[in-house]
């Protein structure tokens, strides 16, 4: 029988070890600019065109590379950072695996001019590198330092190329990913051009906070609180946390470093979120720049070809001394604010004190509790349709199979309170009916929204005082993305500054006071809320239309939320306004507005029925 079995070329072995490293445009970045920290660079330049498939370029004022080095630079496992496996354990270095070179130029086209530091100027060297071939290598008069030029990302792998992302959406990852990195060296200055237009130009620094306003926003980073710089054994903990209100909803505004090397990490993340306690809402993330430094012995960096995935030996200390930061940063800034910001939600049940059995033994009162009922009823408007006849039923405390009955369209609906100060309880018929008032009052808004852009209130409001937003390098690239949409939608947005906005008109759909944070979370992607997920994890806002994604923003960021106390009269409001929605079942997000708890299954978890 012929072999099946086969060796690989190696073209093909270098692709397929290139998808490892390379993912994208920004991990081009990453791998080279780690390679100038590495290198001594106080100074590093970042150009990008087309979202980094059309070029890449990279100059640092390190250490430069030797006419010897160079020429085995973009050979696999070839590095300056390590002889064996031991030194590992004393790494010092972002790089150390000998891939990256190797797997950018399996994949592109690459030039590289270099000259090594105190060498003369004529000694320099470039060198072409396609598809994993060297071309040329010549000797060439350069500055000391290290230029790497990167074009064609993907051009000899289609396969790649076809899952890449728009252009803007890959020069976005392109910025955050230079963001991030800039954060955590603050001693090294960083610039970057996008197409030609400078987008950050950060001189070095030896404040943390200056760097951070770079990316967040002077605003932003003046507010943030200073981690104390804390020594748990071999742990060293520092960096900057927002205050408990300053959040997003995804960890987005997370960035985390170990000895410099930007990581990802969902237990840190989730540290940090618990360093907060009750005072983060649930669903929030803070924004934070959050640096560790541990002992090599206790760290695992070779667990990814990436190196953003590490693993610790003590993993649960790490995220005990982290918590405990993060809680220090929170107590001892406390002070500084009043208490009506740092408050919590207040607690709705009695104090403490209430429950303490008096002397001479435990009394209770039976007295009766007065329970607030509307008098009459609610019914829904007339339609052709049943907005009942869909609603979830709860079955077992499981399943949400639909259906009422066919004649509950015209069963009497009597409210009965509130649970939480987020759900109104009502009776239908024998029937329990719980109504979210978020999602209730989020579809009622985006009807009324729609209703009103369809019949052509599309114009402007000029807005006698403008509001101006601070937004990070990121939302800027969002914006220039978005910025003709915005405009048809009857926005006026104009530069003011560096990264700064000011918007000096609004849609007439939309109020002033829902403006700010509208589109501070439509450019920073932050269109989910607390309790707002929509159902189906896999659905994104950026597949819908812009339109119907401003308008659902601005329902949800404008209704009522959880825990808002309603009077009868307000809930009364809301029920009947629901009704007349003409789809009453969901809110914008595609969560139920309303649950059936059928008479029946009480009956059957009291044990009155079998």
């Amino acid at each position: 029988m012929p072999r099946r079995i086969r060796v690989l070329d190696q073209g093909t072995v270098n692709k397929i070890a290139a998808g490892e490293v390379v993912e994208s445009p920004s991990s081009v970045i990453k791998e080279l600019v780690e390679n100038s920290l590495d290198a001594g660079a106080s100074s590093i330049r970042v150009q990008i065109d087309g979202g980094g498939l059309r070029r890449i370029t990279v100059v640092d004022d390190g250490i430069g590379m030797s006419r010897e080095d160079v020429e085995i630079a973009f050979t696999r496992h070839t590095t300056s950072k390590i002889n064996d496996i031991g030194d590992l354990q004393r790494l010092d270095t972002l790089g150390f695996r000998g891939e990256a070179l190797a797997s950018i130029g399996a994949v592109s086209q690459v030039e590289v001019v270099t000259r090594e530091r105190g060498a003369p100027e004529e000694t320099g060297s470039r060198v072409m590198v396609s598809a994993g071939r060297m071309l040329s290598i010549e000797t060439a008069g350069c500055p000391e330092g290290t230029s790497i030029t990167v074009t064609d990302l993907f051009e000899n792998v289609p396969a790649r190329k076809k899952f890449m992302r728009t252009v803007n959406a890959e020069k976005a990852r392109c910025i955050d990913i230079l963001s991030r990195i800039m954060m955590v060296r603050p001693r090294v200055g960083f610039v970057m051009e996008v197409d030609g237009e400078e987008r950050i130009n950060s001189p070095p620094t030896t404040e943390l906070r200056k760097r951070v306003a770079a990316v967040f926003g002077v605003k932003t980073a003046r507010s943030m609180l200073d981690l104390p710089v804390s020594v748990k054994g071999p742990i060293w903990i520092s960096g900057l946390v927002s205050l408990p209100w300053d959040t997003r909803s995804n960890s987005g505004g997370i960035t985390l470093s170990v000895h410099g090397r930007v990581v990802r990490n969902r237990s840190l993340i989730e540290a940090i979120k618990r360093g907060y306690g009750s005072r983060l809402m649930k669903g929030r993330f803070p924004l934070a720049v959050v640096m560790l430094d541990i002992a090599m012995d206790q760290l695992d960096v070779n667990v990814h070809p990436t190196k953003d995935i590490i693993k610790f030996s003590n993993e649960g200390e790490v995220q005990n001394a982290l918590e405990s930061a993060v809680t220090v940063a929170l107590f001892s800034s406390a002070k500084k604010f009043s208490r009506d910001k740092f408050r919590e939600t207040p607690d709705p049940r009695p104090p403490p004190e209430l429950y303490r059995a008096p002397e001479g033994g435990l009394r209770i009162d039976r007295s009766p509790v007065q329970v607030p009922l509307m008098e009459g009823e609610i019914r829904p408007m007339e339609t052709d349709t049943n907005p009942w006849g869909e609603v979830p039923v709860v079955e077992g405390v499981k399943r949400l199979p639909p259906a009422l009955p066919e004649d509950a369209s015209g069963s009497r609906v009597r409210i009965i309170g509130q649970l939480d100060r987020s759900y109104i309880l009502c009776e239908i018929g024998p029937d329990l009916l719980l109504i979210d008032q978020h999602a209730a009052h989020e579809r009622i808004r985006l009807e009324e929204l729609k209703r009103r852009y369809n019949q052509g209130n599309t114009g402007i409001q000029e807005l006698l005082e403008p509001i101006h937003l601070e937004l990070d390098p990121v939302s800027m690239e969002n914006l220039g993305e978005m910025a003709q949409g915005l405009k048809e939608l009857g926005f006026l947005i104009e530069p003011f500054g560096e990264g700064c906005i000011v918007i000096r008109g609004l849609p007439r759909f939309m109020g002033r006071t829902e403006a700010h944070t509208v589109i501070g979370d439509l450019l920073t992607g932050n269109e989910s809320h607390e309790g707002c997920s929509p159902p189906d994890m896999e659905f994104q806002p950026g597949d819908l239309p812009l339109k119907e994604r401003l308008i659902a923003l601005t329902a949800c960021r404008g209704a009522i939320k959880a825990h808002d106390g309603l009077s009868l009269k307000e809930m009364e409001d809301l029920i009947m306004d629901l009704l007349r929605c003409e789809v009453p079942l969901h809110c914008a997000h595609g969560r139920p507005t309303m649950i059936r708890l059928p008479l029946s299954i009480l009956e059957k978890w009291f044990k009155r029925v079998l």
